[in-house]
């Protein structure tokens, strides 16, 4: 699936987008222009990811065998049959052993929901008649009539609070109720509940029944914050109350699931909203979205997630059992900190962690640390064969770099495998198809001409996949001084050449993101480290080359990329992101005492590197790198005031990308330096060269430099390669 997103691309499979503060695409945004495009996203993701009125939704919340699911059945009628009793007035036998006065006291307000309509003034009542409804249900499943059986596993609570800001929100926005997960033995009661980290789920409530779509934007708005917050997250539930009409809602990584309308205001749509609760109450937790692998550590306490740079521990923490493919061994681990939470509804969730293993008596020293990545990667079927899994490509980095060990550093794999999970007694790979096979439904891949029109079971396949790594780094974001920042970057340009020309993979995704940073001391000269193997492909070590796909990190993708232009995809793409990398980094500002305000971010010309269709994006990179001129006064003099080398590392590199005398600029036979680009030993990195536009439009064909630089990708390569040299020696005498 491709899609056209203005103000926020978002290109399968590139990264997924986030507008939260501090992210790539929120680039030169105020905090209201951040919550529009936010909102304007989640009507995106209706519009275009929703599939509406799915009668087999409730299947994927049923519970796990035969008897719990008709003991849930069996429930659900008790429970509406009780229900419906209440609402006619009729009086409850004590001998039930049920609470009637708390019984009455709900179904008082669930009756006046009933008679609301398709309108209401406000939807503030709803929050309470809801909540009541829930407490119903809740209610019934504790009495002993209900549970005599003692396959309740949970009570499903709402929170005390409602239309309120849980305190680990990072933006403004309200929610209308939170729902929380209690023990049966709890008191049936709303519950303190101020955390997205201790959410079930979230029900959006709205005034009318023909604001639904407003409801399910705000839905997806919320929730993507209870993936932020609970890592151990494989799914998330939800559910909005549009007047009389309540609806649920399944959010996987490709696409959104409603139920059909559930109306309050007959006892058919009573009953089904019954049933939700009955089996969200009764199922397993990993039909709750939950990954029975990873496991929150009890009785830890509330906090922000950990800055990557940070040695403090975080006080939400997790055990996570890591199996390996090779070995067949499960080790368990033990978070510290959180250096990366998925920040989208859509994607492969990817979370990171720095852990420790655990020993069940404390974790050990700093030394021993390691980083734990886990994402829901694209994959093919079966994905154990799957040849672009990264597994796969970085055990043969491990193999290869063992029996040679070069002189930089790289992501050194020490467990990896896919998550497994126990189901009907038999251990399956955690995909796609893992959650749609137990709800006893077959997920179906996706047409392949993007002009037909997808079912719901249309779903791309992904697989769960868990890698434990080292060595440690943190974000690119730390590093002190442009000295610094260029030396991690030709460190992880280093790695990248080696494992290309070695193990014959390319990596196709360099963003900031994938560069950390390594320090051996706190003095030290730091080190850079190349990771996220993602999108990286194994190829032939002498060709070097991928066929053409889309791929990689907006606003970091080399032009051809980005249009898909019918090239192949060569190491000069990547060499290109870099050149991005340093130009978004030079003007946003590469430490926090740099960094420039947002207001002032939004009038740079680079912002149109994440702005608008592949199109737009591409044509203003095109002409941002068409001519030495114009890359030097839209790009170049954007930069902080205060780099001295970073405006000459990137005209040095720009020059050597865009100035071969062979393929000349990112246009059609434009000469952007006056002379052959490979002389590059004097000290001169200032422009000398034509200024002019050639008029011609890019047409990807032939005579497109994008695509005959692919004819002389080893010369252009050597001049980069010294390029990366003369400007390493230059940071490390500064330093």
């Amino acid at each position: 699936m491709s899609q056209k997103f203005s103000d926020g691309l978002k290109i399968t499979p590139c990264k997924s987008r986030s507008s939260k503060s501090g992210a790539v695409c929120s680039f030169g945004m105020s905090e209201t222009e951040r919550d529009k495009d936010e909102e304007k996203y989640a009507k995106h993701l209706v519009q275009n990811y929703t599939h509406r009125n799915i009668g087999e939704l409730l299947d994927f919340a049923k519970p796990a065998t035969t008897a719990g699911q008709k003991a849930a059945e069996l429930k659900t009628d008790f429970i509406s049959d009780l229900m419906e009793r209440i609402l006619a007035g009729e009086k409850l036998a004590t001998k039930r052993g049920l609470d009637s006065r708390l019984l009455v006291q709900f179904a008082r307000k669930i009756g006046k929901w009933t008679k609301v309509g398709s309108s209401l003034k406000s939807e503030k009542p709803l929050y309470e008649y809801f909540s009541n409804f829930a407490l119903f249900v809740a209610q019934c499943l504790k009495s002993k009539t209900a549970s005599k059986n003692s396959d309740i596993a949970r009570l499903i609570l709402p929170a005390e609070r409602t239309d309120y800001k849980p305190d680990d929100s990072n933006d403004s926005r309200r929610i209308d109720v939170g729902l929380a997960m209690h023990g049966i033995n709890a008191s049936v009661k709303c519950v303190s509940l101020n955390s997205y980290a201790d959410m079930l789920c979230i029900a959006e409530a709205k005034k009318s029944r023909a604001l639904d779509k407003d409801a399910l934007a705000q839905l997806f708005l919320y929730s993507v914050n209870i993936y932020m917050r609970q890592p151990n997250r494989r799914y998330v539930w939800g559910l909005t109350i549009c007047a009389d009409e309540a609806y649920a809602c399944l959010m996987l990584n490709d696409g959104f699931f409603v139920s059909p309308a559930m109306r309050i205001s007959e006892p058919g749509g009573r009953k089904m909203l019954i049933s939700w609760l009955v089996q969200w109450s009764m199922c397993p937790e990993d039909r709750l979205g939950y990954d029975p692998t990873m496991c929150r550590v009890p009785n830890s306490d509330d906090a922000d997630v950990g800055g990557s740079n940070s040695d403090k521990v975080d006080d939400k923490r997790y055990t996570i059992d890591c199996y390996d493919d090779k070995s067949q061994e499960t080790t368990t681990y033990i978070t510290k900190r959180t250096i990366m939470s998925a920040d989208d509804m859509l994607g492969r969730h990817t979370r990171c962690f720095v852990a420790t293993r655990h020993s069940g008596s404390g974790t050990e020293s700093s030394a021993n640390e390691v980083v734990i990545k886990d994402a829901w990667s694209p994959a093919k079927h079966p994905p154990l064969e799957d040849p672009r899994d990264e597994i796969k490509l970085l055990r043969k980095i491990h193999d290869t770099f063992e029996q040679d060990t070069p002189d930089h550093i790289y992501p050194n794999m020490l467990v990896g495998s896919h998550v497994r999970l126990d189901q009907k007694d038999k251990s399956v790979i955690d995909t796609t198809d893992a959650i749609f096979n137990a709800a006893g439904v077959d997920r179906i891949d996706p047409p392949s001409d993007p002009g037909t029109t997808s079912a719901w079971k249309h779903q791309p396949l992904r697989a769960h996949r868990r890698i434990v790594m080292s060595p440690v780094g943190h974000s690119i974001k730390t590093v002190q001084n442009e000295a610094e920042l260029i030396i991690v970057l030709v460190e992880a340009m280093n790695c990248y050449s080696s494992v290309l020309s070695q193990c014959g993979v390319l990596h196709r995704d360099i963003s900031t993101n994938n560069i950390l940073v390594v320090r051996d001391g706190k003095d030290t000269i730091p080190r850079g480290l190349l990771i996220d193997f993602d999108f990286a492909v194994n190829v032939d070590t002498h060709e070097r080359s991928a066929r053409p796909e889309r791929s990689g990190t907006m606003p970091f993708m080399s032009i051809a990329n980005i249009l898909n232009l019918d090239t192949p995809r060569t190491a000069l793409d990547d060499w290109e992101s870099l050149l991005y990398v340093v130009c978004w980094l030079a003007t946003v500002g590469i430490t926090s005492s740099h960094r420039v305000p947002d207001a002032e971010l939004g009038k740079k010309p680079i912002k149109y590197w994440r702005i608008g269709s592949p199109e737009e994006i591409a044509e203003a990179k095109r002409n941002h790198m068409d001519s030495a001129r114009i890359f030097q006064s839209n790009i170049v003099e954007k930069f902080c005031a205060q780099y001295k080398l970073l405006p000459r590392f990137a005209i040095a590199l720009h020059k050597a990308l865009f100035g071969n005398s062979n393929c000349p600029g990112a246009l059609l036979g434009l000469k952007v330096y006056g002379g052959d680009s490979s002389d590059d030993d004097d000290d001169d990195d200032s422009f000398n060269g034509d200024s002019g536009d050639s008029g011609n439009k890019p047409t990807g064909g032939p005579n497109d430099p994008l695509v005959k630089r692919n004819a002389h990708v080893d010369e252009i390569l050597a001049n980069l390669e010294k390029v990366l040299g003369k400007f390493k020696r230059k940071a490390i005498t500064v330093l």
